[in-house]
């Protein structure tokens, strides 16, 4: 039975993927290599330490430290820039040099310098990855066609690792570039092989290219399993970076999750700063600040909405002073999230799991068709005392609900505002925006958002023109609403950090501290929720956790841990019951005799007593 059981855990632990996502210098390279390292000792992992302030979660991590030194297995490594250098090893030298020169023309001798270095290992490595992707199943033409060589994958991104080295050799050569006013040229080589398929051409793009970095990585992943024949792999994508390749890869694969990693913005700066100018950072953080549109998403670097599909949260603050490890909390959370793969059930949630995971399931009831956030508000306690979302006022239409076609024919009167149906010019806006073409919708509602609508007409980019009230604000009302309770000192979790309204009314509330997902664009922590009276402020805090997909399938156990406990070790009370009783009946009895013993001794002295009594 234990041997089946081990089966059923084997599923898990045979095939592993994990990506990892997060801003410049949040710390995905740094968690790719703690993952790399053959032995659990080799990752440095803290050691249990009791907490008196939290007696259970030293447990928890006790317990997860333990499970996972017994069954700790190396992370073979699969950086996303090996794959942008395989396709620019596909082309000639020469593109690579125009682009530079067209690119960065005023850095003529840097430009020189950095095709000088890389010339004869780009021309030797070029067959080597032509080769590489004939053998993952891609048309390439070969000056030679050589007899097939499946090592040749490995070599380059397993064994060797040829890849990688000489990768790191390009992107060091691009350093003495010094970028201050254009993001990285592997951002851009990345960008367009999304976009047209190719690292140098920015035209036209295709959308059945969005995919083309991620299947890449899918047949490799398929090609090291198949010629090594491992009984079982675990694999980590450094990093993610397009929000299409984290969806192709949840939807591949069931044993793949998301980890993006946050961390603390000065700790980010400064660790940043030892390779980069404070210029060049501020460039390089570009995408991630950049407002893309539907059709960007497809193709660009989209580092935000990678976050906010994350499945696992993972703080990586500076822990150096503290404890002389850097990255102490970050590996504590690896230990923790890690042996819950492996073994779903095995520990149970954090009290900000469990609050987060309400508040990320709130957001799916939103009928804003924008963006769907979600929010909780407990007492100090974490007990819950509410729950929100960002919605309509009770009694009207959420706009996912409401139609264009049922405004401009005055139809379903009760879903429109007396403004929508009686102001002219916005009813010509939308009948010139959308009249005839719910057509192409394939039976979709032909929804639309009021804001932008008359921020249009405003030629403004006023946020008091939602129709819905935020998450926050929801969730404080339905206390007001259906009966109030003292809220001072709880805790406040959204999906996205506050805006400036609702940080004024958490602050209001006296709100201890705020946990948020994603940080909402504005100056809410600078402007509000940072001033006044320091013991008065709302601590904001970066969520660490599970959520989603990954809450249920961390925390769900294949089965009652009684009953797996019970089928490893094959204990059974009944039985020992017995024995226990045999060997207590043995026990009475000899009890017994030494009483009996004893009361025949009393006996005998008393008897000798009387017979000298009588003889005197």
């Amino acid at each position: 039975m234990s041997s089946s059981l081990d089966s059923l855990y084997d599923l898990r632990k045979k095939f592993i993927v994990i990506g990892l996502t997060g801003r410049l210098g949040s710390g995905c390279s740094t968690t790719a290599e703690i993952l790399s390292n053959h032995s659990f000792d080799e990752c440095k992992f803290p050691l249990p330490e009791a907490d008196a302030s939290n007696m259970n979660e030293y447990r928890k991590y006790k317990i997860a430290y333990n499970y996972l030194q017994e069954n700790w297995q190396k992370f073979e490594v699969i950086h996303a820039s090996e794959v942008i250098t395989a396709y620019l090893l596909q082309k000639p030298l020469k593109d690579l040099e125009m682009f530079l020169k067209k690119t960065y023309g005023d850095k003529t001798e840097n430009i020189n310098t950095i095709l000088k270095n890389i010339r004869n290992e780009f021309n030797k490595l070029s067959e080597r990855v032509k080769l590489c992707f004939q053998e993952l199943g891609y048309p390439v033409q070969l000056k030679n066609q050589p007899v097939k060589n499946e090592e040749v994958v490995s070599e380059l991104f397993v064994t060797k690792k040829l890849l990688r080295n000489f990768t790191q050799k390009i992107r060091d050569a691009f350093s003495n570039l010094q970028i201050t006013d254009q993001y990285h040229p592997y951002q851009y080589f990345g960008d367009n092989i999304r976009k047209t398929g190719d690292p140098y051409r920015n035209d036209s793009p295709d959308p059945k290219n969005s995919y083309i970095i991620a299947e890449f990585i899918r047949r490799l992943i398929s090609k090291i399993r198949k010629t090594h024949q491992e009984k079982s792999y675990r694999f980590v994508i450094d990093s993610i970076r397009n929000s299409m390749e984290a969806r192709f890869f949840k939807e591949r694969y069931s044993s793949f999750y998301l980890f993006a990693i946050n961390t603390e913005e000065e700790d980010r700066i400064n660790r940043q700063s030892r390779y980069f100018k404070h210029e060049s950072i501020k460039a390089l953080d570009q995408e991630y600040t950049k407002n893309l549109s539907t059709e960007q998403r497809l193709y660009n670097q989209d580092i935000q909405t990678c976050i906010q599909n994350a499945d696992i949260y993972l703080a990586n603050p500076n822990c150096s002073k503290e404890y002389g490890d850097s990255y102490r909390v970050l590996k504590m959370s690896l230990v923790r999230y890690l042996a819950l793969i492996l073994h779903p059930g095995l520990i149970t949630p954090t009290p900000e799991e469990r609050s987060m995971q309400i508040a990320y399931t709130a957001k799916y009831n939103s009928g804003c068709i924008s963006r769907q956030v979600g929010a909780v508000i407990t007492d100090a306690s974490f007990s819950i005392k509410a729950v929100g979302w960002n919605n309509t006022a009770q009694g009207q239409t959420p706009c996912l609900l409401r139609n264009v076609n049922d405004l401009i024919h005055n139809s379903d009167e009760s879903a429109f505002s007396k403004y929508e149906k009686q102001d002219q010019l916005f009813r010509d806006l939308m009948e010139e925006t959308f009249n005839g073409k719910g057509n192409s919708l394939n039976g979709r509602n032909l929804s639309f958002c009021f804001k932008d609508a008359k921020n249009c007409i405003d030629h403004t980019k006023n946020q008091v023109h939602t129709r819905s009230l935020h998450a926050e604000e929801n969730a404080m009302l339905q206390i007001s609403k259906y009966g109030g309770i003292k809220l001072q000192a709880g805790y406040l979790f959204t999906t996205a950090s506050p805006c400036e309204l609702c940080s004024k009314k958490a602050y209001q509330l006296g709100i201890k501290r705020i946990f948020y997902i994603d940080p909402y664009p504005g100056i809410a922590n600078e402007h509000i929720l940072t001033s006044g009276m320091k013991e008065h402020r709302p601590e904001t805090k970066l969520f660490v956790g599970a959520i989603g997909r990954a809450y249920h399938q961390l925390f769900q156990p294949f089965m009652p841990y009684k009953d797996e406990l019970k089928t490893l070790i094959q204990f059974d009370y009944d039985s020992s019951f017995v024995k226990v009783m045999k060997k207590g009946d043995a026990e009475l009895r000899q009890k017994r005799i030494d009483e009996l013993n004893k009361k025949k001794e009393k006996i005998e002295q008393e008897l000798e007593a009387l017979k000298e009594k009588t003889d005197t």
